[in-house]
């Protein structure tokens, strides 16, 4: 079943004739979509989320899959599908800006209550008036040709992070260290470390050792601070592929060895991998809706991949009933830091 955003997309570029497109983001029907009705054209596709990939059933043979990277490709027609990031937004723009062709059209795409409005006017500020804007089922889509391009760019766009193929720094104190840490627009929580991720930090042992597991990294903060802490092998998995290149990003730069980031969902990348100790800051929204299942997840199947006398450590929102899920799958689980926003839960001896 299509999304608003997919439906009003895939109306919108139907019938337009490009023979190269780039689609950036979106969920798997437009992609295969876009590919479909244009069977003659070469597609692009760079989704952000690895959990797409298995969505796309009789891969087209004129669509190809790549990963979320700018390059100087030319392309006659681009596609956005806007997420609530302003910033990742903002950086496919740029990108849209630099590989249309003359004739080329970008075509973007989002609902109103997750920012497609402003997005709108961003893009204004790139390629001039939009030729064609509509609205409909509470989203908005418009139009905007490449001929338009304005000569001088907004400031943001030389923001590192949202310039394409540029990194946003910030420093991580923590266990007596000062830590740079490299991040890009759409990962979770921007140029910094969120609170929840935080306590959980201060929540870990002074030593560590043996192998770890940072499930939903993000730009990979718990999993080189567990690697600086001593753990022999530190493993970083994330749904998002950008969040995925931050953290190898983080681990070149920083030489970490025995660390590695790999896409997956919670535990498929790791297969049949066990730890002595999963530490996480699971995710607790899908869009504005509060969607429990990755933490619900981590939490059920994390016996089959803890080591005897392993742990399973989780942050998480004071609201969030994760406690009593923790209980029926271990048979001890203790509170071992908390705020009046954020408490960290450890759990031990799988039922």
């Amino acid at each position: 079943m299509f999304t608003a955003s997919t439906r009003i997309l895939l109306d919108a570029t139907s019938a337009h004739v490009a023979r190269s497109w780039l689609i950036l983001g979106g969920e798997a029907a437009l992609a295969a979509g876009i590919a479909g009705y244009h069977p003659e054209s070469s597609v692009r596709w760079q989704p952000i989320d690895c959990r797409e990939w298995d969505n796309v059933a009789n891969l087209p043979g004129n669509l190809q899959i790549e990963p979320p990277v700018a390059n100087d490709r030319p392309v006659e027609g681009v596609v956005i599908a806007v997420t609530p990031k302003r910033d990742l937004a903002r950086r496919w723009l740029l990108m849209a800006w630099h590989v249309l062709a003359d004739e080329g059209r970008l075509f973007i795409a989002g609902a109103n209550a997750e920012g497609i409005r402003p997005v709108i006017r961003d893009a204004a500020k790139l390629f001039g008036p939009a030729m064609r804007e509509d609205f409909r089922s509470r989203q908005r889509i418009a139009m905007f040709a490449a001929n338009g391009r304005v000569g001088e760019q907004p400031a943001w766009a030389s923001k590192p992070g949202v310039e394409p193929g540029t990194w946003e720094q910030f420093t991580l104190e923590v266990t007596g260290n000062s830590i740079p840490i490299v991040t890009q627009a759409g990962v979770f929580a921007g140029g910094r470390v969120d609170a929840g991720t935080r306590l959980l930090l201060e929540a870990l042992p002074d030593r560590l050792a043996g192998s770890v597991l940072d499930a939903g990294c993000g730009a990979g903060a718990i999993g080189i601070v567990a690697s600086l802490l001593g753990a022999d092998v530190v493993d970083m998995t994330d749904v998002n592929l950008l969040a995925v290149q931050a953290a190898q990003e983080n681990i070149r730069r920083l030489g970490l060895f025995g660390c590695r980031a790999c896409a997956g969902d919670v535990y498929s990348a790791v297969e049949d991998e066990r730890y002595g100790l999963i530490v996480s800051n699971p995710p607790f929204h899908r869009g504005k809706a509060i969607d429990l299942s990755i933490a619900d997840r981590l939490i059920d199947e994390a016996p089959d991949h803890l080591e005897p006398g392993g742990s399973l450590l989780v942050v998480a929102n004071a609201f969030l009933a994760h406690g009593k899920r923790m209980e029926r799958v271990f048979s001890r689980v203790e509170t071992v830091a908390e705020t009046r926003q954020y408490h960290v839960l450890q759990a031990r001896g799988p039922r």
